[in-house]
């Protein structure tokens, strides 16, 4: 049960592409199409950025090995999400483009006999899948960007700590080291050309 919960979005998504196939016509979005592409469009736009910031986010300046090992395991999986993200935005604009240019009529003849299969649903239905897919998932993906930026304070904090606590280790270091050695030449006088 708990997994269908977390997976609502998949089924809901499932629920309407079924609903919208069986009930709408197949140029029910035909008047939209050019708003939809613009709207996956901005998003994958959106999305590619957060990608890249997310792929060089690790620095190893302070960090420890369990750290590191950690954060990558929940970037990779924040990119996983992405890269999902992303697809479903490029299916929904095919699935546009292709029923804008095919008049949203996809007929193939039945081998072997004189009928013909209208396929013309199929461009809506997975128009409506990834369409709405992509937009209920547009939450976790805020959510994601929110996730990384806590990522980033923490990680930030960390090694700021570290260091800290280096630079206090090493004062105390040659406090407690005795005798303070001068290299050879300090506080001698140089004379410029001048004073001879």
């Amino acid at each position: 049960m708990r997994w269908a919960l977390k997976k609502w979005d998949f089924f809901v998504s499932t629920a309407l592409a079924v609903i919208g196939g069986i009930y709408l016509k197949n140029d029910a979005v035909k008047d939209i199409t050019g708003e939809l592409i613009t709207f996956f469009s901005i998003q994958s736009a959106v999305i590619l950025p957060a990608m890249i910031f997310s792929a060089g986010i690790l620095k190893p300046d302070g960090l420890e090995l369990e750290d590191a090992d950690r954060y990558h395991r929940a970037l990779k999986m924040q990119m996983v999400f992405w890269v999902v993200l992303l697809a479903l935005d490029f299916i929904a604009v095919v699935a546009l483009i292709a029923g804008k240019a095919l008049a949203w009529k996809l007929v193939l003849p039945i081998f072997g006999t004189n009928r013909h299969v209208d396929l013309g649903w199929i461009f809506p239905t997975v128009l409506y899948f990834s369409g709405s897919l992509t937009i209920f998932r547009t939450v976790p993906f805020v959510q994601g960007i929110l996730s990384l930026l806590d990522l980033t304070s923490e990680m930030t904090q960390k090694a700021i700590k570290r260091r800290n606590k280096m630079e206090i280790t090493e004062r105390t270091t040659q406090k407690t080291s005795g005798k303070m050695v001068l290299p050879p030449g300090y506080g001698d006088i140089i004379s410029s050309e001048d004073d001879r």
